[in-house]
């Protein structure tokens, strides 16, 4: 699973319709509370753990791909 096909998921939004340029509450549904539903079914699908810096630091799809190349994760 790709980190846009799990953020369409967790967002609720066509996968088609995710782009590295997405910013956090540019979206209605990207919020704190499914910030961190998605922070969780990241860790789950890639079997990682993210620190509280990477979680706050995830401000757009583009830097949550950066932080999870960190982890080995290609997206």
């Amino acid at each position: 699973m790709t980190v846009n096909e799990i953020f369409s998921k967790v967002f609720n939004i066509p996968v088609s319709d995710v782009t590295d340029d997405i910013k956090y509450q540019e979206i209605e549904k990207w919020d704190s509370v499914n910030h961190l539903r998605f922070t969780a079914k990241l860790e789950e699908v890639y079997d990682i753990e993210l620190d509280m810096d990477e979680i706050t630091e995830m401000s757009s799809v583009k830097k949550i791909k950066e932080i999870l190349k960190g982890h080995g994760v290609q997206s």
